[in-house]
């Protein structure tokens, strides 16, 4: 959880960083769904959009919306193991009667074995 001493030291960063750890094969066949990211908590009258925020330099990943309230993380390309990825995916919340702003930081750590089994 983050901690601030002002207003202005945090504003547009997100209150907390869920972390998740996964592993997977190396040399998978692509595209491959490999982890849903979804609200924990929905209000009526918002609307939620996802992105990659970090780590996907290369473009291993793509993020596709499955509903207001989650999206799928699919692989793109095989990834070579034995390698670590750290992918940052955020959900950011617009209510929209309220012109409110929120958002949510996931930090999935992907562990990629030496060998495709």
């Amino acid at each position: 959880r983050c901690i601030c001493r002002s207003q202005a030291e945090c504003q547009g960063l997100p209150p907390s960083i869920v972390y998740k750890y996964m592993s997977i094969q190396a040399d998978r066949t692509v595209p491959a769904d490999i982890f849903q990211i979804q609200a924990t908590s929905v209000y009526t009258n918002t609307h939620n959009a996802f992105r990659i925020k970090a780590g996907n330099d290369d473009g291993e990943f793509f993020l596709r919306r499955s509903s207001n309230v989650s999206a799928m993380l699919v692989l793109t390309k095989p990834l070579s193991g034995p390698r670590e990825y750290v992918v940052d995916l955020e959900m950011i919340t617009h209510h929209l009667t309220m012109n409110y702003r929120a958002s949510s930081l996931l930090r999935l750590t992907i562990i990629v074995g030496a060998y495709p089994f």
